[in-house]
């Protein structure tokens, strides 16, 4: 406060000092005439004209330096999904069951049926189902022939699980009664049974199948498809004749760039056979690398077969290679390929139910084959073709004798030998859709023997020839389907009551058969089946003819 009141002071000096200094002034009153209005004269616009700058047409070189840096992304990479489409075609009806009873002339009863479902789960995997049940049997007897008769049974179940994690297990359970009669001494013209109790010379095979397997139910990340499974059956027949085995598979091929295929194959396969307190057993171990190339015009693979049976170990060759000439239309294929091929109870009985099942040591037995062979196939719009011919040199290949013993005489059966055999085969197929709704298809396969007569006088009941053919027409609406087949073989040789050293040609088989089915409505319809119209009674085996002419018919359901 001092200090402002001295600058105060100090101010007001200086203001009366310099009022006094200003001597000289007017004193008279000063008249206002106007009062002053300052204003701004008007403003001049100046047109001006812009001008662009000269364009630099000079380049100027310029240098950058970037630092490399690596960033790791994980990006799984896509995977590409079938795109829609609609057809002008009606999509067929979807059915879960599907039955068929019937019977026919002469005796016979007929019967199958099938269940399949799929579940869909709340976590997205899946079951699918599937049920089958079948049955057939008839009875060929009369007042000049007894016995002959047979019945057949199956029943069965498969259920495959697919996870949300992508692998699926798969199991099947089944059961099958294969029952025949050895009626052959009703055709021996030596022979004077009669009034042969069936029980006698019934034969009963009965066959219990179980499975599983576990793969890969969708692609894998790394293109790796793997299985690995195993097939345990246990068979047993009226005369004490009892077989298990046990065949385990291992998979696994790896897909390279897509279309290139490494693929290795693990097996070991067990049979264990047993009657009258002896034992067989036959154990198979197999290890099959190959790898698979395919070209824009032709496929080639190379692998091997090593194989191991009884402490012998054996390597076969896996090659293939198919160059197609013209695209679809034509395509040539050459191969050499071989392995074993086991003679088990189960398979022998199954080629010839009329077998002595009191199988002696050594009856169960590997036939050892390489195959080379060579062919035309191809697609020609409306047929599909396929022509080859081979050479297989084989090694213990099975064939039967006819055995007739007097301490048994009700009991007219086969034994089982072995021969070396070097086969030469023709085969061609054929399938074409001649019509709109008219499909045919033909399957005809010749072969050439040349055998080791110092071991068999004869190639004993193995045909030459064997022949199928059938036509298939379908309505437009799918209501009506009929057929015709026409099956040719031509006549075996076989031995007579004189052993291998006398022998005879039983007669070729001609059989013609017809059939249709027709759908009343959606869910019910009848089937007819007439086969054998010529009534062929070829001998299969001797003293074993076929059936003759029978009629078979009945109604079909699906839900």
């Amino acid at each position: 406060m001092k200090y402002a009141r001295i600058t105060f002071f100090l101010l007001l000096s200086a203001i009366t000092t310099s009022l006094f200094a200003q001597p000289g002034l007017p004193g008279q009153e000063v008249e206002v005439i106007k009062i002053f209005e300052a204003q701004l004269a008007e403003s001049v616009k100046i047109a001006v004209q812009p001008e662009l700058p000269p364009v630099d047409t000079s380049i100027s070189k310029q240098s950058y330096d970037v630092p490399q840096k690596s960033i790791d992304v994980d990006y799984p990479a896509p995977r590409i999904k079938p795109v829609t489409f609609k057809s002008d075609e009606e999509i067929a009806d979807i059915y879960k069951a599907y039955f068929k009873l019937g019977g026919g002339f002469p005796k016979s009863i007929y019967g199958e049926g099938a269940y399949n479902t799929l579940i869909k789960m709340a976590d997205k995997s899946m079951l699918d189902v599937g049920l089958n049940a079948f049955h057939h049997q008839a009875d060929f007897s009369n007042s000049s022939v007894e016995n002959q008769r047979f019945g057949l049974t199956k029943v069965g179940g498969k259920g495959t699980y697919y996870a949300n994690q992508g692998f699926a297990l798969t199991g099947n359970l089944g059961y099958t009664s294969n029952r025949v009669s050895y009626y052959g001494y009703n055709f021996d013209r030596f022979s004077s049974l009669e009034n042969i109790d069936k029980e006698a010379v019934k034969q009963t095979f009965g066959i219990f199948d179980l499975g599983a397997k576990i793969f890969n139910g969708v692609q894998t990340a790394g293109d790796l498809n793997y299985s690995a499974g195993f097939d345990f059956y246990a068979m047993g027949d009226d005369f004490a004749a009892n077989e298990t085995g046990f065949d385990l598979k291992l998979k696994a091929t790896k897909w390279i760039r897509e279309k290139h295929s490494f693929d290795l194959g693990l097996r070991t396969d067990f049979t264990n056979f047993k009657v009258l307190g002896v034992t067989q057993t036959l154990n198979n171990f197999w290890l099959s690398p190959s790898f698979t190339f395919h070209g824009d015009a032709i496929k080639i693979k190379a692998g091997a077969h090593l194989i191991s049976s009884n402490d012998e170990y054996l390597p076969f060759p896996d090659v293939e290679v198919v160059v197609n000439l013209t695209g679809n239309e034509l395509a040539f294929f050459t191969g050499l390929d071989g392995g074993l091929e086991k003679n088990t109870f189960r398979s022998l009985a199954t080629y010839n139910p009329f077998i002595n099942t009191q199988l002696p040591d050594g009856t169960i037995r590997n036939t050892k084959y390489f195959n080379f062979y060579a062919g035309l196939k191809g697609n020609l719009k409306m047929f599909e073709y396929m022509i080859q011919g081979g050479y297989k040199p084989t090694n213990e290949l099975a064939m039967y004798l006819f055995r007739y013993t007097d301490d048994n005489p009700d009991i007219y059966d086969f034994d089982v030998v072995y021969n070396d055999v070097n086969i030469i085969n023709i085969r061609a197929s054929l399938k074409a859709n001649v019509l709109k709704n008219l499909s045919f298809t033909g399957v005809l396969s010749q072969n050439f023997y040349d055998y080791n007569t110092n071991i068999q006088r004869k190639v004993w009941h193995l045909p030459a020839l064997d022949a199928n053919f059938m036509a298939v027409y379908t309505t437009s609406d799918n209501k009506l389907r009929a057929k015709a087949q026409l099956n040719l073989s031509d006549a075996v040789t076989a031995n007579d009551r004189g052993g291998v050293n006398r022998w005879t040609q039983l007669n070729g088989l001609y059989d013609v058969s017809v059939g249709a089915e027709y759908w009343f409505v959606k869910k019910f319809g009848a089937f007819l089946e007439v086969n054998n119209l010529l009534n062929n009674k070829r001998q299969r085996w001797i003293f074993y003819p076929t059936y003759g002419i029978n009629v078979l018919g009945g109604i079909t359901a699906r839900f």
